[in-house]
């Protein structure tokens, strides 16, 4: 993504829509609460502060840098598109197996998928006798990007799905591991014209049904005016790997941010039949992806979301100022829901020129009310549309 500036004013419309605390209604209807929009709007009454002052206030003091050791290609801890995986009992004596793309001097050259494991929130090692990246440069004329995990529960096996740019396809590759040092060979587990899969986020259920959102930008990519959210899914054969699996046909997404393009997503499963919470990166109309924010949506069955009108994390607010944060990107999202608390691993452009990683925490519930009670006036104070620089990240 070699980044160029671009000057430039966009003035964008964004809705206001209802939304909900973490209890997912009955099936077929957006995972929001009826009377959240009612609890903002009393909370507005005691707290004079702004929309942005508040959410900031909540997320900001928790966000923290985490730290990626550099790989063995690109000698660079600069690093975009984290995910996260966090099995039920663990695997191979860790709770969480992160992986991600290095991303030295925005080079699509050095966007190889490498796998870390996690010691805690922030810190994260490389596994013993792994050499990073796990997957090597194609070579001239096509780039990786996009790497996503899941476990699988029959075969103890984490599947990595990943994004192959050629000159006319977005090839979506598929492989897994038992052990994080020996994989299978990656197979193709579909394709679209560029750059019609973006982004795979792979869900595997208890019983192995498994789903990938992805986004569906068109030719345009990172400058795209529009874009779409589609869904494929696959159920192995018993004991047979997911390396076999058939995907089936793409089935349309409703997932819309207002105002703002869809780019890239991070899909989690809530437990207990709660439907899921996405994390979703996107950039106002008329702008590019190297000017996103994140923003969350929730669903009870994948197909039909509810969007909130307000992002989690914008470029304006204090906390990314002070940080040097010119664009939020692809991040991803774990839930406990013991404790009720959300915790996400953005990655972030800074200052114009690298990449880093963050973690930050929240209570879903104290949070997801004042997303979802945004009015349009509260939108425009985020300063999203602001007039400066347009950073225009040139590959998708």
């Amino acid at each position: 993504m070699r980044v160029a500036l671009i000057a430039s004013v966009a003035i964008v419309f964004v809705a206001c829509a209802d939304a909900k605390t973490t209890t997912v209604p009955q099936r077929g209807t957006p995972a929001t609460p009826p009377d959240a929009h009612a609890e903002s709007l009393a909370d507005a009454h005691v707290d004079p502060r702004s929309l942005g002052d508040r959410v900031d206030a909540l997320i900001g003091p928790t966000i923290t840098r985490v730290a990626i050791p550099p790989d063995s290609f690109s000698h660079s801890p600069d690093a975009v598109h984290p995910d996260i995986v966090c099995p039920p009992s663990g695997w191979n004596g860790r709770r969480c197996w992160f992986i991600y793309t290095p991303y030295k001097n925005s080079d699509p050259s050095y966007e190889n998928p490498a796998m870390l494991m996690a010691s805690d929130d922030t810190i994260l090692d490389t596994p013993p006798d792994v050499v990073n990246p796990v997957i090597h440069y194609p070579g001239f004329g096509s780039y990786n990007s996009d790497p996503d995990h899941a476990f699988d529960p029959e075969t103890h096996r984490l599947i990595q799905m990943y994004r192959v740019v050629t000159d006319s396809f977005n090839k979506i590759m598929l492989m897994s591991t038992g052990d994080a040092r020996h994989w299978t060979t990656p197979v193709v587990a579909f394709q679209a014209p560029n750059h019609d899969a973006i982004s795979p986020s792979l869900v595997i259920a208890p019983d192995r049904s498994a789903r990938v959102w992805y986004v569906r930008a068109g030719t345009a990519g990172c400058t795209a005016s529009t874009s779409a959210v589609e869904m494929r899914s696959a159920t192995p054969e018993p004991l047979t790997r997911f390396e076999d699996a058939q995907w089936s046909a793409a089935t349309p997404v409703d997932l819309v941010i207002p105002g703002a393009v869809a780019w890239h997503l991070d899909v989690l499963a809530l437990p207990n039949d709660r439907g899921y919470l996405a994390l979703v990166v996107a950039f106002p109309h008329g702008w590019a992806c190297g000017n996103s924010d994140l923003y969350l949506a929730s669903s009870q069955d994948g197909v039909h979301w509810q969007t909130y009108p307000a992002p989690v994390l914008w470029r304006d607010m204090h906390s990314a100022q002070r940080r040097g944060v010119t664009s939020w990107y692809r991040g991803t999202l774990r839930y406990e829901p013991a404790t009720d608390e959300l915790h996400l691993w953005p990655s972030a452009l800074l200052d114009g020129r690298t990449w880093s990683v963050y973690h930050a925490s929240v209570k879903l519930g104290d949070l997801v009310p004042l997303l979802s009670g945004a009015k349009s006036a509260d939108i425009r104070a985020l300063g999203l549309r602001r007039n400066v620089p347009r950073r225009v990240i040139e590959m998708p």
